[in-house]
């Protein structure tokens, strides 16, 4: 109605809106990959043996837990604190962009 073409409406109006929810939304579901990664590989469906994937680390050395309990505990503390840094980070960045 004011004449502005389309691309420059979508470009001065619409994409600094969604620009940031976008971003906090990508950055929320990296933790969802890394379970979902980690539980493919613990069940055997990730790469094969020699690849260094957390979940399979943590699915060969589960025979070992009574003897050498921290074999298949530290995978998993790994892919516990790769998940809680992803949301902190998400979280950060919504509180950062809200502020801004």
């Amino acid at each position: 109605m004011s004449g502005v073409s389309g691309p420059r409406l979508m470009l001065r109006y619409l994409l600094p809106g969604a620009v940031p929810t976008l971003l906090v939304a990508s950055t929320l579901d990296v933790a969802n990959i890394i379970l979902t990664l980690s539980l493919m590989s613990f069940l055997g469906l990730g790469l094969p043996a020699p690849a260094p994937e957390l979940g399979a680390m943590t699915a060969r050395s589960i025979g070992s837990l009574t003897v050498y309990w921290w074999l298949p505990i530290l995978p998993a503390v790994a892919i516990f604190v790769l998940s809680v840094c992803a949301n902190l980070a998400g979280d950060g960045l919504r509180a950062a962009l809200r502020g801004a």
